[in-house]
């Protein structure tokens, strides 16, 4: 009689662990649907555009491969990957997923852009349809000119090739060329001998002209360089007011004993400052001025200040826990940004290129 009863009941027990699996199940996946845009994981080089995790592979967003190359260069770009995507964790944008297979933007421990540095080092092609109408296209494709102007991966493997196919039709007509380039030149020494004086005046002017291109392009330098060097030390300040007022707004959420503004009458929490970025926007072709090591720092800085602030609505109903990590993340983002900040006005004032102060 007891066998009976005890069957009803094992039965309903069990209807009630099923019936609660999906509600869970959709709990679960709502978490981590809400944390799959930015996420973070170790991961080794497998080429020059993409690394693995696992059973994941992550193709680094907005760059692409060259295709066919030389395999030690290959072997090079993927070897350059790996140490600098190093030990540490990664943390990455997500920005398309194909099953295992994610795109993302990754950036190490030491805030380097993974994309941009294979593209400044020559390893990869812009990937110019992912890029479009972000705030990292002139980035990225100015790294991507900078590398060619350079001879730099790709771009220097390219140019030995061309040069081997000449090698081989210089030899071809290098008895002929020899024996031209002698009858010119003795044709040229008579007429050398004969107006030596006006060749001198002429190389005197254009050495007078060189001098003064060259204290013009050095005179741009200077005003282009204290020009982003002011804008850059006025978003330090702004950077440091922002830290300020949201340190403020942070210890009064954890205040116990007040209540909360927000559950009051709600607030807006705005995730970054008013940043400027005037001067960088009009002048990317002239960062070059300042070499390949300051300009990508400068590039990486205004590469995380966006165009149009944006914010978050603390409304009356929201979880304590919910409203100080919010603030605690925005506070997060703002010291990473104002350490960046520091560094490029250290950097410029070891190169001379500080504006002067009035």
């Amino acid at each position: 009689m007891m066998r009976i009863k005890f069957i009803p009941l094992l039965t309903v027990l069990l209807l009630s662990m099923i019936g609660s699996m999906p509600i869970n199940s959709a709990n679960a996946q709502a978490e981590n649907k809400k944390n799959d845009n930015i996420f973070k994981m170790r991961m080794s080089a497998v080429d020059e555009i993409t690394a693995m995790s696992g059973k994941y592979t992550i193709r680094l967003w907005g760059i692409k491969t060259f295709g066919e190359s030389d395999a030690k260069l290959k072997l090079q770009a993927r070897v350059s990957l790996d140490n600098i995507i190093g030990k540490s964790p990664l943390e990455c944008s997500l920005k398309q997923r194909d099953n295992n297979t994610l795109t993302a933007q990754c950036i190490n421990d030491q805030d380097i852009d993974l994309g941009l540095y294979m593209l400044q080092n020559g390893f990869a092609l812009v990937d110019r349809a992912s890029v479009y109408g972000s705030v990292f296209e002139d980035p990225y494709i100015q790294a991507e000119l900078d590398a060619q102007e350079q001879r730099k991966g790709i771009w220097q493997e390219r140019e030995s090739a061309r040069n081997n196919v000449n090698t081989t039709m210089l030899i071809t007509v290098s008895v002929i060329l020899i024996l031209i380039v002698i009858g010119i030149f003795i044709a040229l020494s008579i007429f050398i001998m004969r107006g030596f004086q006006r060749v001198i005046d002429a190389q005197n002017k254009n050495m007078e002209l060189t001098k003064k291109e060259r204290a013009l392009k050095d005179k741009e330098k200077e005003i282009f360089s204290h020009m982003l060097d002011s804008e850059i030390k006025a978003n330090k300040s702004k950077l440091e007011a922002y830290i300020i007022v949201y340190d403020e707004v942070l210890k009064s959420l954890q205040d116990t004993t007040k209540t909360p503004k927000y559950q009051t009458s709600g607030d807006i929490v705005q995730q970054q400052p008013a940043l400027s970025r005037s001067i960088f926007d009009r002048n990317t072709e002239k960062l070059d001025v300042l070499g390949t090591e300051l300009s990508s720092e400068v590039i990486h800085f205004y590469a995380r200040i966006k165009t149009n602030a944006e914010y978050t609505n603390l409304d009356p109903d929201m979880a304590l826990i919910d409203a100080v990590a919010i603030v605690e993340r925005a506070l997060k983002n703002a010291h990473r940004l104002d350490n960046i900040a520091d560094r490029l006005i250290d950097s410029f004032s070891e190169k001379g290129l500080s504006a002067p102060h009035i």
